[in-house]
C-alpha cells in the first residue's frame, strides 16, 4: 500500500505542475546567448575559470565537480534578497498549490528573464565558462567552436515536509532537448547553486549517485521511469525498489556554504535529500538553491507537448531543430 500511495502522489504532483508550468508565462526555453537577455549593467562577458586537468577529469570519472564559493559577496546577496522575493510573492494559486501538493516551497522558473541578479549569475558569472569547459565546448571540432546556451533555469526552495523528487534525471519538461550521448561530458550540464548553508548530516540538500552517468543499469532506470512517462519522474523507488537501492549505494552528500555549486552531468541520477530529522527542521529556514541547464548550441529540441510554446511561437522551433539555428 506505501508504494501505492507514493506513486499516486507522485502521478497527481506530475500532472498538477505540468499544468502549473504549461501555463506559466515564464516557461519557455531560451537559445541564449547575451542578446537575447534583458537589457542590464552587467557585463556580457562571463567570468573566467581556470579548470585544472584533475577537476575535467573527476568530472568525467564521476559526473559531478563541487567548486566552492562560485558566488560571493554582493552577488550573492543579491540572488538571496531575489528568490526570497519570488517566494514571498507566489500567487495564491501558487499557495494553494503547494497545499495541496508540498513538493519545494519555492518553485519557479525561468527567472532570470526578471530578475537581474539570476540573470547575472546566469550569463556573467563563472557558471557558463566552467560548464562550457567541463563538456569540451572551448575546443574546436573540424575547426568550428562550439558555443552554449542556456536551456532553462529554476529556483527551488526546499523546506521539511516537502516532498521534493526522488532518484532522476531530469525529464523533457526540465529539459527539453533530444536525448543525445548518454553519459559523454558534452550530453549538457545541471548547475546546482545552493543560497543556503547546507549539511550533510542534516540534509535538505542535494543527492548525488556518483558515476551513474556511466553505470550499465542507469539505462534501466530511465527506461523503467520513461515507460509511463513524465508522470513518473520522481518515483523511481516506487517503480523499481531494486533499481533504487542501487542509486543509494552511490549516494553522496556534500556540507555546502551558500554561492557553492555542484556541476552534474544531465544524465547523472540526483535527488532531494530530505531533512533528517523532519520534525525539529520545521522552523528552520527554506533551503534555497538556483538550477541552471546549459546545452551546446548543437544539441536538439524537443517540442513536449507545447510546453514550451513561447520558443515554439517566437522562434518556429520544432523536435528536432537545433538550437543554434534560430541565434
Amino acid at each position: 500500500m506505501g508504494n501505492r500511495t507514493e506513486s499516486s502522489f507522485f502521478v497527481l504532483l506530475s500532472l498538477a505542475l505540468s499544468l502549473v508550468v504549461l501555463y506559466s508565462p515564464n516557461a519557455f526555453l531560451v537559445a541564449a546567448n547575451s542578446e537575447q537577455t534583458c537589457s542590464s549593467d552587467y557585463s556580457s562577458a562571463p567570468a573566467e575559470f581556470n579548470l585544472t586537468a584533475s577537476q575535467i577529469e573527476e568530472y568525467e570519472r564521476d559526473g559531478f565537480i563541487i567548486v566552492k564559493g562560485l558566488i560571493q559577496g554582493e552577488d550573492l546577496t543579491k540572488a538571496i534578497q531575489a528568490v526570497n522575493k519570488i517566494q514571498k510573492r507566489q500567487s495564491i494559486g501558487q499557495r494553494i498549490f503547494y497545499k495541496l501538493m508540498p513538493t519545494y516551497k519555492n518553485l519557479s522558473f525561468q527567472t532570470w528573464r526578471s530578475h537581474k541578479a539570476l540573470e547575472h549569475i546566469a550569463f556573467d558569472s563563472a557558471a557558463p565558462t566552467i560548464s562550457a569547459k567541463l563538456m569540451g565546448l572551448d575546443s574546436s571540432v573540424d575547426g568550428e567552436t562550439r558555443s552554449l546556451r542556456l536551456l532553462k533555469d529554476a529556483v527551488l526552495g526546499y523546506t521539511a515536509g516537502d516532498k521534493g523528487c526522488g532518484w532522476h534525471v531530469d525529464d523533457k519538461m526540465f529539459w527539453p532537448c533530444e536525448d543525445r550521448k548518454f553519459g559523454d561530458r558534452d550530453a549538457g550540464i545541471n548547475v546546482w547553486i545552493t543560497l543556503s548553508p547546507i549539511s550533510a548530516k542534516e540534509g535538505g540538500g542535494l543527492a548525488v549517485a556518483k558515476g551513474s552517468h556511466k553505470v550499465s543499469f542507469a539505462e534501466k532506470a530511465r527506461e523503467v521511469i520513461a515507460e509511463k512517462g513524465g508522470l513518473t519522474t520522481c518515483h523511481l523507488k516506487s517503480l523499481d525498489p531494486q533499481l533504487n537501492a542501487n542509486m543509494e549505494e552511490l549516494k553522496e552528500l556534500h556540507d555546502l556554504e551558500a554561492g557553492d555549486a555542484i556541476f552534474h552531468n544531465r544524465y547523472l541520477f540526483h535527488r532531494v535529500q530530505s531533512f533528517f530529522d523532519e520534525e525539529n527542521s520545521r522552523n528552520k529556514k527554506t533551503k534555497q538553491r538556483i538550477s541552471l541547464r546549459y546545452v551546446s548550441a548543437g544539441d536538439t529540441f524537443y517540442d513536449d507537448m507545447g510546453r514550451e510554446g513561447k520558443a515554439i511561437e517566437a522562434r518556429g522551433l520544432k523536435t528536432g531543430d537545433v538550437i543554434k539555428r534560430e541565434g
